[in-house]
């Protein structure tokens, strides 16, 4: 259930979106009427700010979600390249985000901080937020991190298949 602190306003919306993804991983329809209706401001208001900031999701992500720098250093150094080797990779149409097997999303992001690094990926593991940053990332780089993450996903089945058998048993 959506709790949204009793004493947020309007000028709180924002924070209140953000907290909402970070627990739901995306902000539903549903979430965002009853920000709206909590905040006593319009959905047409919240929807508008969900919509204008890149930073959320109006759909569940994938287990992991690339991000792809298109900040100036990175972009300089091919980063739109792998965007779109990655979509050819992962097989999305142009306006898809989410994989097929819905094991991963692509997403194009603001800059990370780390030009050093240029050009450089995150990964997140969208079922416990965790992150990890690739540099120098190349299409054959893009293809070894794929693999890495694919091969996870199955783990992460075979261990949750393992403990349904389990619970079952008991």
């Amino acid at each position: 259930m959506l709790n949204v602190t009793v004493d947020a306003t309007r000028k709180d919306l924002i924070h209140v979106l953000q907290s909402v993804q970070e627990n739901y991983g995306y902000l539903s329809k549903e979430s965002m009427r009853l920000v709206a209706t909590n905040l006593g401001v319009s959905f047409s208001e919240v929807y508008g700010v969900a919509t204008f900031y890149h930073q959320f999701r109006l759909q569940p992500p994938g287990t992991y979600v690339i991000q792809v720098c298109m900040g100036t250093g990175c972009h300089a150094k091919g980063n739109a390249d792998n965007f779109e080797h990655l979509k050819l990779l992962l097989d999305l149409k142009p306006d898809q985000k989410l994989s097929k097997d819905k094991i991963f999303s692509l997403e194009a992001a603001r800059c990370f901080g780390c030009c050093s690094l240029a050009p450089v990926i995150m990964v997140t593991d969208s079922t416990i937020n965790d992150q990890r940053l690739f540099g120098h990332v190349n299409p054959k780089v893009l293809k070894k991190i794929l693999g890495e993450y694919r091969e996870k996903a199955k783990q992460k089945e075979i261990e949750q298949k393992c403990e349904m058998i389990v619970c079952q048993r008991k």
